[in-house]
């Protein structure tokens, strides 16, 4: 049986409103539809209360319902991407601000300014990838099969402003 059937079922015997498990384990009666209805997953500490309020094992409740497991494990690689593209992020804007800022530090060589533009598109591989992937989580945890169809426009974008960082840039800063 599917947690979402031994919830409902287990509410049920109990003689209970969505509503008043709502209450009990302090979440909206919505999030106990949703877990009902599998649109969603209840986090740990709401599997901790239903356990407590309809007796049962925790490793019951996960293990008839596998699919909270992969969930976890879901939410916890997209929390993991979305740390992991901050430094790329941050990298990314410092070196933006180098290449547009030398008129006030100082003009850069040639070869500087062209090293700053590869390394930004070269930065960009990584923001791509955790976006990327962290889109692919999210469309797993909506249980949705929606394409990745804005990922080659972007790619072709990114690809398009550092060949023409490249090419400009060291015009743009001449004397």
């Amino acid at each position: 049986m599917e947690l979402s059937e031994t919830l409902k079922e287990k509410r049920k015997e109990l003689s209970m409103t969505q509503e008043q498990v709502a209450e009990k384990i302090f979440v909206s009666q919505k999030s106990v539809s949703n877990w009902e209805t599998k649109k969603t997953f209840p986090d740990i500490e709401s599997l901790i209360r239903l356990a407590h309020l309809y007796d049962l094992f925790l490793d019951h409740l996960l293990l008839e319902g596998s699919d909270i497991v992969k969930d976890i494990k879901v939410q916890a690689e997209l929390s993991t991407m979305k740390k992991l593209s901050i430094p790329p992020f941050i990298t990314n804007i410092s070196l933006v601000i180098l290449l547009v800022s030398q008129k006030w530090w100082g003009n850069l060589s040639t070869q500087a300014t062209i090293i700053i533009a590869i390394s930004l598109f070269s930065n960009f591989i990584p923001l791509f990838y955790f976006k990327s992937r962290a889109v692919n989580l999210k469309n797993e945890l909506k249980n949705s099969k929606i394409s990745n169809w804005f990922v080659v426009p972007l790619l072709v974008m990114i690809i398009i402003f550092a060949v023409g960082l490249i090419i400009f840039t060291p015009t743009l800063f001449k004397k």
